[in-house]
């Protein structure tokens, strides 16, 4: 690290690395490099816990990239998965190689010949949102005042990655339907993307539902714009209080709600919607008593990848089953 010596000059470039407003110089992909050359090992990884998904943590980024390493890793895997669990930086300048080989990510693993380990956790309240790995394979060590610039680097990392959190929720929020508090039809593709891309990582087949309240159009006629709007926040709130952090809930047109699950999760949908139709039956119980008919329900289901392979195709996939099972 020729600028050792002048650790201000190297904080100047990570800050300007990321304050970049520029997507084609995003710190994601230009600090790796960075981290290479600075350190004078061979790897270099950023790490990422998602929320929702704390089983494993996901390589967002990596310096030489590395063909047939996988995207996703178990938490309890490596010495990496270590770094991550422990939440306690780790260093270990020589690695054992033979029988006892002790694995970077998890087994197998395409690296070949890791000689030394450095990882940092990124955290934020307690809990690990990511990670600073770094890899040497030709018996390079680090230490002094690279390790205190990396420990710092992680520490600045983790409220940089926190801070985009917190964008990304504002802009979430952004995507909200004002009638049920739930993302509408254009964020809910957003959301269902990002679904489709960790069960694909995962196997796992993601379930779209959707559930049709018939009936609401007839209500609000009879009703005031307080009572319709309780109605729909009524449904919402319960989707929302069965919902895993694994659900993805999306309110698409008046009355109709789309839910996406693994398939692991369908018996708690189930569950939900059984108590959904529940509450729904007592309030169309009271529309019989003053004369107005009740409510009617309508239900879709879909699977990815089988019926849709974008967020789109699966959508229309399950309201075009919709339409035909009404």
């Amino acid at each position: 690290m020729d600028r050792e010596d002048n650790p201000f000059a190297l904080w100047k470039l990570v800050e300007e690395l990321l304050a970049s407003q520029d997507p084609g110089s995003h710190w994601l992909s230009s600090l790796p490099p960075r981290l290479v050359e600075w350190s004078g090992l061979t790897w270099a990884f950023v790490t990422e816990v998602f929320p929702g998904a704390s089983a494993n943590y996901f390589i967002s980024s990596s310096c030489p990239e590395i063909p047939g390493l996988k995207a996703s890793h178990p938490m309890d895997g490596g010495l990496a998965g270590w770094v991550h669990t422990h939440l306690r930086p780790l260093a270990k300048d020589r690695l054992n190689t033979g029988e006892n080989y002790t694995y970077i990510f998890s087994h197998p693993e395409p690296l070949k010949k890791p000689s030394s380990f450095y990882g940092w956790p990124l955290v934020y309240a307690g809990k690990p949102i990511g990670g600073l790995i770094l890899v040497g394979s030709r018996g390079q060590s680090m230490g002094g005042q690279r390790l205190e610039f990396f420990s710092a680097l992680a520490a600045r990392l983790s409220a940089h990655t926190h801070h985009m959190r917190l964008y990304a929720r504002v802009d979430e929020l952004k995507g909200l339907d004002h009638q049920t508090g739930l993302p509408h039809r254009a964020s809910f593709l957003d959301r269902l993307d990002r679904l489709m891309d960790i069960m694909s990582v995962q196997h796992q087949t993601l379930c779209l539902r959707i559930f049709c309240v018939s009936g609401l159009g007839r209500y609000s006629l009879t009703h005031s714009p307080e009572d319709t709007g309780s109605l729909l926040r009524n449904i919402s709130s319960q989707f929302l209080h069965f919902a895993s952090d694994f659900w993805e809930l999306g309110h698409i047109s008046y009355g109709i709600f789309a839910i996406a699950v693994p398939e692991v999760g369908l018996e708690d949908l189930d569950r939900c919607i059984a108590v959904l139709k529940k509450s729904l039956n007592e309030w169309s119980a009271v529309c019989r008593v003053a004369g107005q008919g009740g409510f009617i329900f309508h239900e879709s289901q879909v699977c990815f990848p089988q019926d849709g392979d974008r967020p789109e195709r699966l959508l229309e996939s399950a309201l075009s089953s919709l339409a035909e099972s009404s």
